[in-house]
């Protein structure tokens, strides 16, 4: 008895004794929509060396968050030195992956339409350069089951897993598994994206849970009820936080089960003729130590160069996300 006494006083002050754990702060993590770094003057300013022109007037924006994410629409191609602009096939030049790495974004979606621009050579050097560039990438990797797994962000003391799906698809809309780009590029079936979900709350391994999803119908104001019904589905299966794009227009932000959902976060370095299409925001949410989730949004214009809203364009993009507006200047 005398030695479990002892035993037990020797652990007491060992507990007593060992450094606290500081307590875990809030998390900023900031999230954008469509970057396409493969067209017209983006493209152009990368292949002359300016690697940051896209980013720069957001730049302080964008590195002062914890976690910045985008979604990729422009594969990276190997460098060849000339400026293509063959229309709705992207493909931006290596520099691409350090320029998104300078800009500040730590984690982007590969998984999206626009993927296999450039074919399957290509989508393996967008991995690559991405990978030394240290940009995280999720939604695509060499393997099915790989692309299908989620990708942990650690930032002070959190545990942000992000999952990434499209559906969409240009070389073959309904015929995805039938592609080749199928063993490289995560599709959202709900057979594997909600049990994935659920397995993953449930081992523990992340305290939030962020689903990345490319779909829905281009240039409306809200998405059709098939793919809400996704979006919600996502949310039922243990998602925390839903950031959707790919109509090139912003939608509104609804919550569901007290959970965010973004229905479309719209263009971000992406010029379109469209006057919605040149409306955008970078959304910013505020995670509390309880977990409880507080978005803004900074008002952006798309374009080659994303710059700052202001003024009615500002208004028009606090209208159409229905959550309320901050600046860089005022996080």
């Amino acid at each position: 008895m005398t030695g479990h006494l002892v035993a037990s006083c020797a652990l007491l002050l060992a507990l007593l004794q060992a450094p606290a754990v500081p307590p875990r702060g809030p998390l900023r993590l900031y999230a954008v929509g469509d970057i396409n770094l493969g067209r017209r003057t983006a493209r152009e300013r990368l292949i002359e060396g300016d690697t940051l022109y896209s980013f720069r007037p957001l730049l302080d924006t964008l590195r002062g968050a914890d976690i910045t994410f985008g979604n990729l629409e422009s594969p990276i191609a190997a460098d060849t030195g000339q400026v293509d602009d063959s229309g709705a096939v992207f493909t931006a030049p290596p520099i691409a992956a350090a320029a998104l790495a300078q800009a500040g974004f730590d984690i982007v979606s590969t998984a999206n339409n626009h993927a296999w621009d450039g074919g399957e050579a290509t989508l393996q050097e967008t991995m690559r350069q991405l990978t030394r560039a240290g940009v995280l990438f999720v939604g695509s990797a060499f393997g099915r089951d790989m692309a299908e797994q989620p990708v942990i962000v650690r930032r002070g003391g959190w545990r942000v897993a992000f999952f990434a799906i499209t559906r969409a698809w240009n070389p073959a809309p309904y015929t995805f598994y039938r592609h080749p780009g199928a063993n490289y590029v995560a599709w959202g079936d709900t057979a594997w994206i909600f049990p994935a979900i659920r397995s993953l709350k449930e081992s523990g391994r992340a305290d939030l849970v962020v689903v990345s999803v490319h779909g829905g119908q281009e240039f409306v104001d809200a998405p059709p009820k098939y793919h809400q019904d996704l979006l919600y589905g996502l949310v039922d299966a243990g998602a925390d936080l839903v950031l959707a794009h790919h109509p090139h227009v912003l939608q509104p932000v609804v919550r569901y089960k007290g959970k965010p959902i973004v229905q479309s976060l719209g263009n971000f370095i992406f010029l379109q003729s469209g006057p919605w299409t040149r409306l955008s925001a970078i959304l910013r949410v505020i995670v509390r130590p309880d977990k409880q989730l507080r978005l803004s949004a900074i008002p952006i214009r798309a374009g080659h160069q994303a710059t700052l809203a202001t003024g009615a364009a500002a208004d028009s993009v606090r209208s159409r996300l229905g959550i309320p507006l901050s600046t860089p200047a005022h996080p």
